[in-house]
């Protein structure tokens, strides 16, 4: 088979990329996927009445052609939903999040977040150019939230101590509330929400397969192909092995398999690389 571009993996990234570039004039796209159905990661499994999502996919449509797309895809069997998120801590729930809702807990623990907070306020402690997650904690929500919510619920959740975890990914994740809003939040029960989860949309039926389904079925008949694991990709001929497929040529090749599985597979690989992935510090890999 020869293509004008091969995809490897028929996740999102995967399937928008084949989408995308044949709205571009690509001449002719494969996509290639190892599991029964299209999805990757965005995937759902349905066990009787229930259907489960491999892992969290809200739909937070802050940009205007994704948002655009995706309802388009969706149509109907989408819906809008408030995030609605609370917090179990000394024996009592709080609004999320944490550090603007402490209204409810014990009153040293309120007087503790709430001076703690003013403190960084009146009193700002300095910070290194990079610091590390605790730092920066301390420094942008005092001492008592600190202790009291960020360190024991990041350190359950990151499963690493936080001066070992880095601060440039928070970003829009940890939301930081004005003075005023903290203040309020200790006295009374406050219903702003903050955050860039604050709503989202999610589809009415089949999970989030249901997105990576309607965008498979954009493409044209033959283009996605399921029950296909790559087996082999020499970089210099440009030819992929696919498995139930055979020998395919490309001129392009779109690699949206994770970085360790790709390497495993591709050959030759410049020298740099091969050094960087025997070592376990050269090439970072997530999950």
């Amino acid at each position: 088979m020869n293509v004008d571009v091969l995809v490897l993996g028929g996740g999102l990234a995967g399937l928008s990329a084949a989408y995308h570039l044949g709205l571009r004039g690509a001449a002719s796209r494969l996509v290639v996927e190892a599991k029964p159905r299209v999805g990757g990661t965005a995937g759902s499994v349905t066990k009787g009445a229930y259907t489960f999502d491999y892992t969290g996919h809200l739909l937070h449509l802050h940009d205007e052609y994704g948002k655009g797309l995706i309802l388009d895809l969706l149509k109907d069997n989408v819906a809008a939903h408030e995030r609605k998120a609370w917090i179990w801590s000394q024996k009592t729930y709080t609004r999320y999040p944490f550090q603007a809702n402490v209204k409810g807990l014990p009153r040293e623990a309120v007087v503790d977040c709430l001076a703690g907070f003013l403190e960084t306020v009146h009193r700002p402690r300095p910070l290194a150019k990079d610091p590390d997650f605790l730092s920066w904690s301390r420094a942008t929500f005092g001492d008592g939230i600190t202790r009291r919510f960020m360190r024991p619920y990041n350190e359950k959740l990151w499963r690493t101590p936080l001066a070992k975890l880095t601060t440039e990914w928070q970003g829009r994740f940890v939301p930081k509330p004005s003075p005023s809003e903290v203040v309020y939040g200790a006295l009374a029960e406050q219903n702003a929400l903050f955050g860039y989860n604050a709503s989202f949309r999610y589809p009415v039926r089949g999970g989030i397969q249901a997105l990576p389904d309607a965008l498979a079925e954009r493409l044209e008949p033959g283009v996605v192909r399921v029950e296909s694991p790559v087996t082999a990709v020499d970089l210099r001929e440009k030819v992929a092995q696919v498995r139930g497929i055979g020998e395919v040529r490309y001129q392009r090749l779109v690699n949206t398999l994770p970085l360790n599985v790709f390497l495993d597979l591709a050959t030759p690989l410049p020298a740099d690389v091969k050094a960087a992935k025997k070592t376990s510090g050269g090439i970072r890999f997530g999950t």
